[in-house]
C-alpha cells in the first residue's frame, strides 16, 4: 500500500476542512428580502422626518427653525401662501453627490443628503386632517446614507395627520437603489409620536406600524406585516434606523417567511443591528 507522504496529509486535511467551511457557511442570499426592505424601511423613513421637521419648525411653514437642515442646503419656496386654495409647494436643494466621501451633507440627524426632494402641504401642519405629499422623480438625484453607502430613492410620499401626534403615511412608487442593487416599494403604514422633547425632532419617538410590499435585487416579490411596533429615537445614533420592532417578511416566490427583529440583543441599542430568522436559523445584519 502506497503511503502517503506528510504534505500530502497536511493538504488532504486542509481540503477537507475548506469544504466542510463551505458547505457550513451561511448564505445571505436566503434573507435578501429582509435587507432590502430594511433599506428601503431607513430610507422612506428618514424622509418622513425632514418632510415632518421642516413641516413643523420652519418659520415660514410654522415657526423656529429646522433641526435637520444643514446651514449649506437651500429651501425654496414655489409658493408661500394657503389662502391661495392649493396650499404651499417648497423644495429642498442638498446640492450633487460629490466625487469623494462622505459624500452629501451632514444633516442634523446624522445622515447625508444631496440632490432634491419637494414638498406640497395643503393646509398649517399642525391642523388635523392636514396632507403633506413628498415627491422625488428619478433626475432630482437625491441620495441618502451614511457618507459612504448612499442610496438614490425616488417615489411618492402623502402623510396625513389624523390626530395631533399621530399620521397615516403611505409610499408609492418607491424605489431604492445603491451598490447592493435595487428595491421596490410601496407601504401604508400608522406613525404615533409617543413622545413629544418639544421643539424640533430632537428627543422624540415615534412608533410605526403597518403594512407594506416589494420586489428585492434578484426581481423577488415579498410582503411585510409589523408584528410589534418599529420603535424610533430621534437622537444622534439612533435617528437611521429603529431601535426596537418585530416583522414578518413573506417571500411570495418561494413561498416562505423571514422573521426580522430590530433588537436582537433586547437593549433597544442605537446599533444598526437587526437580527433576520429563516427556517429556523438566525442571520444578523446590519441596516444600510
Amino acid at each position: 500500500m502506497k503511503k502517503l507522504s506528510l504534505l500530502s496529509v497536511v493538504a488532504l486535511v486542509l481540503c477537507m476542512f475548506f469544504v466542510s467551511c463551505k458547505k457550513e457557511k451561511p448564505t445571505l442570499e436566503t434573507i435578501v428580502s429582509a435587507e432590502d426592505n430594511s433599506t428601503a424601511e431607513s430610507e422612506f423613513s428618514s424622509t418622513f422626518d425632514l418632510g415632518d421637521d421642516i413641516a413643523t419648525n420652519d418659520g415660514r411653514v410654522k415657526k423656529a427653525g429646522s433641526t435637520i437642515l444643514p446651514n449649506g442646503a437651500v429651501l425654496t419656496f414655489t409658493d408661500s401662501l394657503f389662502n391661495d386654495g392649493d396650499g404651499k409647494d417648497f423644495s429642498i436643494d442638498f446640492g450633487p453627490l460629490g466625487s469623494t466621501a462622505p459624500y452629501g451633507m451632514l444633516c442634523g440627524d446624522g445622515r447625508y443628503r444631496s440632490g432634491k426632494i419637494h414638498f406640497s402641504l395643503s393646509a398649517p401642519y399642525l391642523n388635523v386632517g392636514t396632507i403633506l405629499t413628498i415627491t422625488i422623480g428619478e433626475t432630482d438625484n437625491f441620495y441618502s446614507g451614511n457618507g459612504v453607502l448612499m442610496t438614490k430613492i425616488s417615489g411618492e410620499k402623502v402623510i396625513t395627520r389624523t390626530q395631533s401626534n399621530q399620521y397615516t403615511v403611505s409610499v408609492s412608487n418607491g424605489k431604492a437603489s445603491n451598490k447592493n442593487g435595487s428595491v421596490t416599494w410601496n407601504s401604508n403604514r400608522t406613525v404615533t409620536r409617543t413622545y413629544d422633547a418639544g421643539p424640533g425632532l430632537i428627543g422624540d419617538i415615534f412608533e410605526v406600524s403597518g403594512s407594506a410590499s416589494g420586489t428585492n435585487r434578484n426581481g423577488e416579490n415579498f410582503t411585510v406585516t409589523i408584528d410589534l411596533p418599529l420603535k424610533k429615537k430621534f437622537q444622534l445614533g439612533c435617528a437611521n434606523t429603529f431601535v426596537k420592532g418585530k416583522l414578518t417578511l413573506k417571500n411570495i416566490d418561494k413561498n416562505d417567511e423571514i422573521q426580522v427583529d430590530y433588537d436582537p440583543y433586547n437593549n433597544e441599542a442605537c446599533d444598526k443591528t437587526a437580527k433576520a430568522t429563516y427556517k429556523g436559523k438566525d442571520y444578523f445584519f446590519t441596516v444600510n
